[in-house]
């Protein structure tokens, strides 16, 4: 499309009030922009698009409505839109953890004020540690903060048997989330960010970790991306680098497991529980895993009618 064409378009949508096909033409025009090198003006006119007040509802309603990338071979999506309502509350971390996501939150926030001083927000994240410990759950947190939904990308779509296609997916999914303003959430990262070196990989898997480092290094949106894995060892060495931010996040302390066991009992009637006897019992598992036992637990109350949990009950869901 010409510009003359696009500004038509723009200007014959915006006139028959037609917002969806008004964004549309905008990303396109914004798109071209982009591909003449016009980088500074495609970033103003984005931003003047995804940040004015009157074109939120709008925008959200665009957002919906566009196509997910597909996988070629499968038609499978290649991701998902999510939208979440948490806040600091569901989650219970260690307190420079969350320090930390808080400061990436403000970051994100902030973004103009960073660059009048040639600086950028912190935009690529790795969550790394053992299952069950809170990744996901952070990341629904970012997403709902910051208002902005989540593209939940999925590995099953990503991965395909024909030569080449797994790059093609990887691209489809770096142009997508150029549009806009996501929290992505690459799960179970290690399926294609491992060692290029590793003897139990083969050339298409190499090529792709080469392909996916390019976009990543070339990657010019203003989404906050977060690669999340309980595999950490796995993956490339000259993944570390590319990260703004290494987040760890470990099975939780004693103190912790209190809090935690509090969360989840707090809205039942309980009968002598030393929460600090179950913290020990408890010990080395996951957040998920103390979540498990207690609603396993609560639900044996309420099913044999019992009229509070004590510690015999909970006890039985541990061992």
């Amino acid at each position: 499309m010409n510009s003359a064409e696009a500004y038509r378009k723009l200007f014959a949508a915006f006139a028959s009030g037609a917002k969806d096909e008004f964004f549309k033409v905008a990303e396109d025009i914004i798109e071209e922009e982009e591909n003449k090198h016009n980088n500074k003006l495609a970033k103003d006119l984005r931003h003047m698009i995804y940040n004015g007040n009157r074109a939120k509802n709008y925008l959200e309603r665009y957002k919906k409505a566009l196509p997910v990338p597909r996988d070629a071979e499968r038609g499978l999506p290649l991701v998902e839109i999510k939208e979440f309502k948490r806040d600091w509350s569901d989650i219970i971390v260690e307190e420079d953890l969350e320090k930390i996501l808080r400061r990436v939150i403000l970051e994100n926030q902030k973004t103009e004020i960073l660059e009048v001083s040639g600086l950028k927000p912190k935009q690529k994240l790795l969550f790394f540690g053992p299952p069950g410990c809170g990744k996901t759950l952070a990341s629904e947190i970012l997403s709902t903060v910051l208002g902005w939904p989540m593209i939940y990308v999925r590995f099953d779509g990503l991965v395909s048997s024909y030569l080449g296609e797994t790059a093609s997916n990887l691209r489809k999914v770096f142009d997508f989330i150029e549009r806009g303003k996501w929290v992505v959430f690459f799960d179970e990262f290690d399926a294609i960010g491992k060692e290029r070196n590793s003897p139990f990989e083969h050339g298409e898997m190499k090529r792709v970790v080469n392909s996916f480092l390019q976009m990543w290094d070339n990657f010019e949106g203003e989404s906050l991306i977060i690669a999340a894995t309980n595999h950490q060892h796995l993956l490339d060495p000259a993944l570390w680098r590319r990260f703004d931010e290494l987040i760890y996040f470990g099975v939780p302390d004693k103190e912790r497991q209190i809090r935690i066991f509090k969360k989840y009992l707090r809205a039942t009637r309980t009968k002598g529980i030393d929460l600090d006897y179950f913290a020990d019992k408890t010990d080395g598992m996951s957040p998920a895993d103390i979540e498990m036992i207690c609603l396993n637990a609560i639900k044996e109350v309420i099913l044999s009618g019992k009229k509070s949990l004590t510690e015999d009950i909970l006890e039985d869901y541990i061992e």
